[in-house]
């Protein structure tokens, strides 16, 4: 790879020194986790004795409010015991003049949108295992794990509701987190606290660093780990057996005649084969280390509603959801840095493997886990593509190592592919991360390669490397990225290639006596194709704020951008006819290149947001490729009583075509329905209609889906779905599937 030579202009900026803060936590406090004298009763009320040795310290002072970042005005005091088997976790939360919100009923359903208060746990003490177990006043529990997006343990909760306080005790069982050894060790450890009423979150240690978040995805499980306080325990060898194995048989029927159509990588319904019978299995190798397997996974009834008619520079990353590729996927994709143009860094980072790209496919297996300061990963898969009737057999790797509170981390990842249609394309990708807690410094460098058949030239190659600071309520960072023409793993994610060029932004987060908290934000970049012309460039300026009168900015500012698109030829060479316009490279002819402005100026407001009832409006214009867009989006969703929710959306969108001046809309209408029938059933009813004309949305009409599950004592579960909200219109299928499981809990 050819290696540009450059200068950062922006050394001085490295120079900024945020507001008088507090200092970081991550080295400074350590903690003896008290033992539990005897097993401990589920009582919210906290009337054992035993609860006052386990009171957590303040060694970070007060609790903290993420969202106005300053100290927490209401009073909260957590609790934390252990013995060979549990975790006892107790919460007093004081309360007064600020409504107690408890609308939820089903675990897991709706978080985030009550009170809740929660513990994390890192039982690696480097973030690389890493947990959260919230519950609410009603006692509905929440859990989330690095580990596995799935991630569905059983445990126990039990809250009480005083006037104006409310209390809650868990009980956490040590064989549903991965307990690495017994004996001397030291965890990582955060209580955290949501006041949904108020819109705001709370948290026991606090770093200027750690960023507030939407309701629902607050608290985080990277990267503010790094400044948890230690916490030193003593376990007996009990503690950490090998958990048990877990199994999970499916079988399913389906009726109607759309009951075959099956949604494909491309997005697109083709009929297929509906499995009636697969398996999902978990083998626990040691007490931190799993293989994982399936065969005939179920792909007829997970999709969820992605369907958007906002317009796309580059192609939008997708949830995973699959069980397979869920369970350790943070482990195959073991690189820490966020590598792509800041035009696209938000929501479309490189990556070496992702699995959305991967359809439906007929076995796979992988071994998954984590030892001492290290996780990795290992998988292979089968299958064949009906879109293209290739069969495929792929293999991925990934290994990260980090040094405890994340000083040094040094990573490696990769993938394997062989297509029988496109041939072979081997990627491997090698990179470290050094991180000062003291002065806030970081260093970042990342490589990767690509061989084979499926890259034209046989080769290429990606680049980055940038400095950061951040510290306080600062971070400036400076970088330069090169990524080669045509360099686009195939089971990967690349927004764009034959870029090559610098990159900067400046974030400042604060607060004042009017506004809860703000952000700012200024990012820009400049990359150069092979030819020398400027492939993309972009410049973008946000302001976020949350003002006490509960409205918000939600990214008020602009984005302005530009690419650059060429002409592929017939050839041979670099002449004949041009067959079509790419925007991923040129190379090696270059021909008939034309730049469009991908300009976005956009006026978000919300109100309430983070509360049981949001409102969000939107109104974005510019220049766009092709057309002039105009984007209307209103959003908001409501109890309506209990254990009953209503969603709504509407977007429009308005394009202008520059060569004909014609005008085309789409509109897109969203409706849905939650009702929590049991603490562990629900039923959801979503209806969507997209109409008009215009280039957006894949598909127009309505789309009508219903879906019902039930998980049981047992942990079988059983699922009713009609239609898909996934497909483009009302798909005339009925799926029942009923899930046997065995063995350890789902997602473990």
């Amino acid at each position: 790879m050819k290696f540009h030579a450059f200068a950062l202009s922006i050394t001085c900026a490295f120079a900024l020194s945020a507001a008088p803060v507090r200092a970081s936590v991550a080295q400074t406090f350590v903690f003896s986790v008290a033992r539990a004298p005897r097993p401990l009763p589920l009582d919210p009320v906290l009337a054992d004795s035993a609860w006052a040795a386990g009171q957590v310290p303040t060694g970070n002072g007060p609790w903290q409010n993420v969202t106005t970042r300053s100290p927490a005005a209401l009073k909260t005091t957590a609790y934390l015991l252990y013995d060979d088997k549990n975790l006892y976790v107790a919460f007093k939360a004081d309360q007064p003049g600020v409504p107690i919100v408890a609308a939820q009923t089903t675990n897991d359903v709706g978080f985030g949108s009550d009170d809740f208060v929660g513990i994390g746990v890192d039982t690696s003490g480097s973030g690389s295992q890493v947990y959260y177990f919230e519950t609410t006043p009603r006692g509905v529990r929440y859990e989330q794990a690095n580990e596995n997006a799935r991630y569905r343990p059983r445990w126990s909760a039990a809250a009480h509701v005083d006037q104006g306080s409310w209390s809650a005790v868990m009980i956490i069982p040590l064989n549903v987190i991965r307990v690495p050894r017994g004996g001397k060790q030291t965890w990582r450890f955060q209580f955290v606290r949501g006041v949904a009423a108020r819109g705001e979150h709370l948290t026991w240690v606090w770093d200027p660093i750690m960023q507030d978040s939407a309701a629902g995805t607050w608290p985080v499980l990277s990267p503010d780990p790094r400044f948890w306080p230690a916490g030193n325990l003593d376990l007996a060898a009990s503690a950490a057996t090998r958990p048990k194995p877990r199994a999970d048989v499916y079988v399913l029927g389906a009726a109607g005649p759309d009951r075959n159509l099956v949604q494909q990588p491309n997005g697109t319904f083709l009929p297929m084969h509906t499995r009636s019978y697969g398996a999902d299995l978990s083998v626990p190798l040691t007490p931190t280390i799993r293989f994982v397997g399936t065969l005939n996974p179920d792909f007829s009834n997970v999709e969820i509603d992605q369907q958007t008619i906002a317009p796309q520079e580059f192609q939008r990353q997708l949830v995973e959801y699959r069980p397979f590729f869920a369970q350790g996927a943070a482990y195959i994709n073991a690189d820490s840095s966020v590598r792509a143009p800041i035009g696209t860094s938000v929501q479309a980072p490189f990556l070496v493997f992702y699995s959305p790209s991967v359809g439906p496919f007929d076995s796979g297996a992988k071994v998954e886990g984590t030892y001492d300061s290290s996780a990795f990963g290992a998988l292979t898969f089968h299958g064949y593509d009906t879109t293209t009737n290739n069969t495929f057999t792929d293999s991925a790797y990934g290994f990260q190592h980090a040094v405890p509170g994340g000083a040094f981390t040094y990573w490696s990842d990769g993938v394997f592919a062989n297509h029988s249609l496109a041939g072979w394309d081997n990627t491997v990708e090698n990179g470290f991360e050094v991180r000062n807690l003291q002065n806030g410094m970081i260093y970042l460098g990342d490589y990767s390669f690509e061989n084979g058949s499926w890259v034209p030239q046989g080769h290429a190659d990606l680049l980055q490397l940038f400095v950061d600071r951040h510290k306080g309520n600062t971070e400036v960072n400076g970088g330069y990225l090169d990524v080669s023409p045509n360099y686009n793993p195939i089971d990967g994610y690349t927004p764009n290639s034959d870029i090559r060029g610098p990159q900067f932004f400046f974030n400042y987060a604060g607060t004042t006596p009017a506004v809860k908290n703000y952000t700012l934000f200024f990012g820009t970049d400049r990359f150069l194709d092979a030819s020398g012309a400027v492939h993309q460039a972009d410049l973008q300026f946000f302001v976020n704020a949350v003002f006490k009168n509960q409205f918000s900015l939600d990214g008020w500012g602009s984005a302005v951008g530009q690419l650059r698109s060429y002409g592929i030829p017939a050839g041979p060479g670099c002449s004949g006819p041009i067959l079509f316009t790419s925007s991923f490279t040129g190379y090696p002819c270059y021909r008939d290149g034309v730049t469009s402005p991908y300009n976005l100026y956009q006026l978000p407001v919300g109100y309430r947001d983070g509360t049981p009832s949001p409102i969000d409006v939107n109104y974005s214009w510019g220049p766009f490729g092709p057309n002039y867009v105009h984007l209307f989006t209103i959003v908001t969703s409501r109890p309506l009583a209990r254990g009953l929710s209503l969603g709504l959306e509407y977007d429009g969108t308005y394009e202008r075509a520059f060569s004909t001046g014609v005008l085309d809309s789409q509109w897109l209408r969203r409706v849905s329905l939650g009702y929590n029938l049991s603490s562990e059933s629900t039923l959801s009813v979503g209806l969507r209609d997209i109409n008009g004309r215009g280039g957006f949305a894949t598909q127009i009409g309505n789309n009508l889906a219903v879906a019902f599950h039930e998980r049981f004592r047992t942990g079988n579960e059983i699922f009713v779905n009609y239609g898909s909200p996934a497909a483009g219109a009302t798909l005339n299928r009925l799926i029942v599937k009923y899930v046997f499981h065995a063995g350890a809990d789902a997602g473990t």
